[in-house]
């Protein structure tokens, strides 16, 4: 069965933090759907691509996913405490929501460690690789690049052309947060602390993670692979 891409309009920021805003209110998700639908009105005139950018806002906060469940809570404090860097919160709700999104951002972040740029023609083909030659996949890659573009992750240089956006220092509140997102998104088993540091889906921020944090919190079981010490996710 084919996997769901999801994610097929352009996002931008603000609206983005317009959603985390509706969620922090505690409204419900047919409350937070009139919302948007009135906000996204004054930029999107098609009423089928409005309801699908909101749709696609409205995934990470409201759909019935364990790991999302598991996220939210955090996600919502963080959203309060940290009002200026809310990208890095939506950038861990959007791996999870989004598996395609996830890898795409994967696959940008791997090519950007041996060249300073990409195309757009690089990123498809290996998108279409991983996730099959279907019209909603490349719809899909052309979607997230955009919104790549429009959130600050990467620069367009010129058409089919990117490079990327200089990296945003994270505390490690937002950094714990992240590599939490990222852990669930693969539902992975143990990684090292360098690997955890350079997680290629996390490219647009600098982390900022101490060994001492990590043993400290409770999301993690901490251990040792040899001599490397190791961070895997708590099994409650």
């Amino acid at each position: 069965m084919a996997r769901m891409v999801g994610f097929t309009r352009l996002i931008k920021l603000p609206w983005l933090n317009k959603t985390a805003e509706l969620a922090g209110e505690g409204l419900e998700p047919a409350q937070m759907r009139e919302e948007l639908e009135e906000y996204l009105s004054f930029e999107i005139v098609s009423p089928t691509n409005r309801r699908k950018a909101r749709e696609i806002l409205l995934l990470p906060w409201v759909a019935e996913d364990v790991a999302l469940e598991v996220l939210r809570p955090r996600a919502l404090g963080l959203a309060e405490s940290h009002p200026y860097e809310r990208l890095a919160i939506h950038w861990g709700m959007l791996i999870v929501a989004f598996p395609m999104f996830c890898d795409l951002v994967r696959l940008i972040g791997k090519m950007c460690e041996f060249q300073d740029e990409f195309t757009s023609a690089q990123v498809k083909a290996k998108i279409l690789d991983e996730w099959g030659e279907r019209s909603t996949v490349v719809k899909g890659s052309e979607k997230m690049l955009a919104s790549l573009n429009a959130i600050g992750a990467i620069k367009r240089l010129k058409q089919g052309r990117y490079e990327l956006a200089p990296r945003l220092a994270v505390d490690e509140e937002l950094s714990l947060f992240l590599l939490h997102a990222d852990m669930l998104a693969h539902q992975s088993g143990y990684r090292t602390y360098n690997e955890l540091l350079m997680s290629p889906e996390l490219f647009p921020f600098e982390l900022s993670l101490s060994k001492e944090r990590l043993v400290g919190d409770e999301r993690f079981s901490i251990g040792y692979f040899g001599r490397e010490f190791t961070v895997s996710l708590s099994a409650g």
